[in-house]
């Protein structure tokens, strides 16, 4: 079954209606809107190069003290020239070139330590780092150093912000409890705004499960404004300006579409397990002025709770109205045809870089193996590091 963006459309307004009082637009400005067929590029593979989008790629090693292993990035930031990285466990400040400055907090319950670091996010506005943990928000200064804490709402913990607004998302578990995917909050915890839930008020079955993955991105960035893709279930992304809020793209997945009575949160953990099979769902997305991406799985969970996964890169080119999938020659992503690297996805994306991250073993293992044809520079570089080594960064300077 398909979804006509006419009538979405009108559904998501009706619904947002309802939530949000403050939503009120200047007439004269131009409505902005996609529609990402999703199964057209699942269908159309294409070559694509490192070089049409980026102008140099550069491999960075993590340089931190010997108590110090970065493995399991989730997410990296920029603020002009530091790098802000999260792995699974904690949060560091880099320097671009891979110079440790200092990790920000620690585990713990004191002041400044945080139980569980769950989501992190810059406050360009106000300088301030801000950290989701399992029960409240740190707030720290660009150095890392701890200012304050507040109190948060314990079902939401997905982080984003818009003009020192702050937003945050929901978790798929509790997709049908809350009148909202996203809210934005003031400082008391009070609701300013919100991102109408479409699934709200539905009965599920007992017995259900729920899938997160650390790849997921509910919030990302282009030219500073912010955008929310929320969960895998959910195929619109919205526009993002302080309170207000807007429907601003919406992925066709067409037959690769998981019904709903199939998906995680609904769904008992048989159920899902027996009918997951032919259904993909687009776990991030972030973009420039000229392209989308698409970070999409298959995954398979059998009656043992072992997982199986496929992934696909989709492409979509606003100027040329074209979707594919970004395939490398023996594997999938945009082929580094500067570096000679592996190929390359943008997982997260700054004014200035596209970015990404690679184990240092699975480099060194796959370049022994002939798979890649490194540049001289590169070589370098894994002449200096082993299989026990941080995780290496990669940042490729975007095409101004």
């Amino acid at each position: 079954m398909r979804y006509y963006p006419i009538l979405f459309l009108i559904h998501i307004c009706l619904l947002q209606a309802g939530c949000n009082k403050e939503t009120t637009k200047n007439a004269n400005e131009p409505f902005e809107f996609y529609t990402i067929d999703f199964e057209q590029g699942f269908d159309t593979e294409r070559q694509m190069f490192i070089s049409e989008i980026a102008d140099s790629v550069e491999y960075i090693e993590l340089k931190t003290p010997d108590d110090v292993i970065i493995t399991r990035i989730w997410d990296i930031k920029q603020l002009d020239s530091l790098l802000i990285i999260r792995s699974r466990r904690d949060a560091y400040i880099f320097h671009k070139n891979g110079q440790f400055i200092k990790q920000i907090g620690a585990r713990g319950q004191g002041p400044g330590e945080y139980i569980s670091l769950v989501d992190l996010e810059i406050d360009r506005k106000k300088k301030e780092i801000v950290i989701t943990d399992t029960e409240k928000l740190l707030f720290c200064d660009l150095n890392g150093n701890f200012l304050r804490s507040q109190k948060r709402k314990p079902e939401i913990i997905y982080l984003g912000i818009s003009d020192s607004v702050l937003w945050m998302g929901d978790i798929e578990d509790l997709a049908n409890k809350y009148k909202a995917v996203a809210v934005s909050l003031d400082r008391l915890n009070d609701t300013l705004a919100c991102i109408p839930n479409p699934m709200y008020g539905i009965t599920k079955p007992p017995g259900s499960t729920s899938a997160l993955s650390p790849y997921e991105i509910f919030f990302y960035y282009k030219n500073d404004l912010l955008y929310f893709k929320g969960s895998v279930s959910n195929d619109t992304i919205w526009k993002i300006s302080g309170v207000h809020a807007e429907p601003y793209a919406f992925i066709d997945l067409g037959k690769y579409k998981l019904p709903l009575k199939y998906e995680p949160w609904y769904s008992s953990f048989e159920n899902y397990v027996q009918n997951y099979d032919p259904y993909w769902s687009v776990l991030s997305v972030i973009e420039d002025d000229r392209y989308f991406y698409l970070f999409s799985n298959w995954k398979k969970i059998d009656q043992n709770r072992r997982s199986y996964a496929a992934f696909k890169y989709i492409v979509y080119d606003k100027k040329e109205q074209t979707v594919f999938s970004a395939k490398d020659k023996n594997d999938i992503g945009i082929t580094d045809n500067i570096q000679g690297g592996p190929p390359i996805w943008p997982r997260w994306i700054s004014n200035e870089y596209y970015m990404s991250a690679v184990e240092s073993s699975e480099l060194l293992e796959k370049t022994e193996a002939g798979e890649y044809t490194p540049s001289a520079s590169l070589q370098e570089l894994l002449s200096r590091i082993d299989e026990d080594s941080n995780d290496l960064i990669i940042l490729c300077q975007r095409k101004k």
